[in-house]
């Protein structure tokens, strides 16, 4: 017993080392009604620029997330600009939810967005993931040692509206793609923590 309490401890400890400093839930927000994830199947992407973060991002979600799998490699052609082509192309997937991550600036945000109801900012998954790609900024971009903020949104592709939604703020990162990686951990441990993932 006392050695299981030792190897814990120590994993504990090498884990709170290897989390990048500040990085912390800003705020959440989930659908009064919705208790858990109803997904079966569920796409994963992650707004980017730049690929290979992109597949890293994904592909790490997709193995938190059960049921989930990268939008790269899941539907490699998906639509980023038209609504209507990527509605069909993720029913003709099957899709029935869908989570996005994000890198967002709070200095180009709207008054008042971060505290605003999440389902009044952003009620739809379509409009949501269009105008995301309109507006992407390369993960590369995003310096070290300026306040980066991580937006993570789960839709119903069902009900084609916004189910959960969260953000990370970490002050001084180290890296974008560190930051990216405790953003997501963080965001799956509150879906775990909510029993909204089982």
């Amino acid at each position: 017993m006392h050695r299981t309490l030792a190897t814990l401890t120590v994993v504990l400890f090498s884990t709170l080392a290897c989390a990048p400093s500040g990085t912390s839930l800003t705020s959440t927000w989930r659908a009064p009604e919705m208790r858990r994830l109803p997904f079966r199947r569920a796409l994963t992407s992650f707004v980017s620029t730049d690929v290979g973060m992109r597949r890293a991002v994904e592909d790490r979600l997709a193995t938190r997330i059960p049921g989930s799998f990268p939008a790269y490699s899941a539907v490699p052609e998906l639509s980023l600009s038209d609504a209507e082509k990527a509605r069909e192309q993720l029913r003709g997937k099957l899709f029935d939810g869908a989570v996005v991550v994000r890198i967002v600036e709070a200095r180009n945000e709207p008054a008042g967005r971060r505290d605003a109801d999440w389902s009044t900012a952003y009620p739809n998954f379509y409009g949501y993931w269009a105008s995301s790609w309109t507006t992407v900024r390369n993960s590369a971009q995003a310096t070290a040692n300026k306040p980066v903020q991580v937006e993570i949104v789960i839709y119903s592709l069902a009900s084609d509206r916004l189910v959960w939604a969260a953000r990370t703020e970490t002050a001084s990162p180290r890296s974008v793609k560190e930051v990216v990686d405790h953003s997501v951990d963080a965001a799956v441990r509150e879906l775990w923590a909510k029993q909204m993932l089982r």
